[in-house]
C-alpha cells in the first residue's frame, strides 16, 4: 500500500484512540501554538489541513484560536463542530479566510497529481502575511517516526518529498521551523524528553535542508 492510501480502518485505528488523542493535544500545546507565534500569529482563524482526530482544533480554541478541519474522514466527538469531510485540492473557504494553515503529516498522503492544486488552495485560503505550516518526511532520509515503531520510505518514489521540492510547489522561499516539541517519542521512556531536545540540531537552516535531516519543519509566508 502507498502512502497515499490510507483506508478508514488504518484511520481509525491509528488516530482516533483516546492515547492518539492525547499526543495530539500535547504536540499542539509543545510544538504547534509556539510556532504559530513565532510565525507572528497570536489568535485568529485556523485551519487543519488533514486534521485526523481533530484534538489540534479542540487545545487550538482552549488557547484563543478559532479553529477549523478538514480530512476525508470524520474526527474524534469532541472536534466534529469544526470539522468538514473535504479533500485538500478543493477546500470549502473563502479566499484568505485564515490567518494561518497547518497542514501536518498530511502532503506525503495527497496523491501527486492533486498537490499543486492543494498547495495553491492552502495559500488562497490563507490571509496575506499569514503563513502555511508543513510537517512532513524528508524525501531524502528513507526512515521517519510516524507510526507505531518507524516507517520506511522510498526516495525514488514521489510520496515524500524534499526542502527544494515543497519550496517549489508553494511557488516561494521556506522559513524551517524547530523540531523541539513535536515528537513524543514515547518508545525511548525516560530519555525521550532529552532525545526531542536534542533533535534541535536539525534547526539549523543548513542541516534542516539537507538529506541528514529525517523531518521537514517549514513555514510558507503569503
Amino acid at each position: 500500500m502507498s502512502l497515499t492510501e490510507v483506508p478508514f480502518s488504518d484511520f481509525s485505528n491509528l488516530y482516533l484512540s483516546e492515547h492518539q488523542c492525547a499526543k495530539t493535544r500535547m504536540r499542539t500545546r509543545n510544538w504547534t501554538i509556539p510556532v504559530l507565534k513565532q510565525c507572528g500569529i497570536q489568535s485568529g482563524k485556523i485551519l487543519s489541513a488533514g486534521c485526523g482526530n481533530g484534538m489540534d482544533m479542540v487545545e487550538l480554541r482552549q488557547n484563543g484560536y478559532e479553529a477549523f478541519g478538514i480530512d476525508l474522514y470524520p474526527p474524534a466527538n469532541a472536534a466534529r463542530p469544526w470539522a468538514t469531510i473535504a479533500v485538500a485540492d478543493a477546500l470549502p473557504f473563502a479566499t484568505d479566510y485564515f490567518d494561518a494553515a497547518v497542514c501536518l503529516e498530511v502532503i506525503e498522503h495527497v496523491p501527486v497529481p492533486q498537490r499543486q492544486a492543494a498547495a495553491a488552495e492552502l495559500l488562497r485560503t490563507t490571509r496575506p502575511g499569514g503563513a502555511v505550516v508543513i510537517a512532513t518526511p524528508n524525501r531524502y532520509f528513507p526512515v521517519d517516526e510516524h507510526a507505531t515503531w518507524l516507517r520506511f520510505h522510498s526516495p525514488f518514489r514521489d510520496e515524500t518529498l524534499s526542502c527544494r521540492e515543497l519550496e517549489s510547489l508553494f511557488g516561494r522561499a521556506a522559513r524551517t521551523l524547530t523540531w523541539k516539541g513535536y515528537f513524543q517519542l514515547e518508545r525511548f521512556g525516560p530519555v525521550k524528553t532529552v532525545l526531542n531536545q536534542a533533535m534541535g540540531i536539525f534547526d539549523s537552516t543548513f542541516l534542516h535542508r539537507s538529506p541528514l535531516n529525517p523531518h521537514l519543519f517549514l513555514a510558507f509566508t503569503k
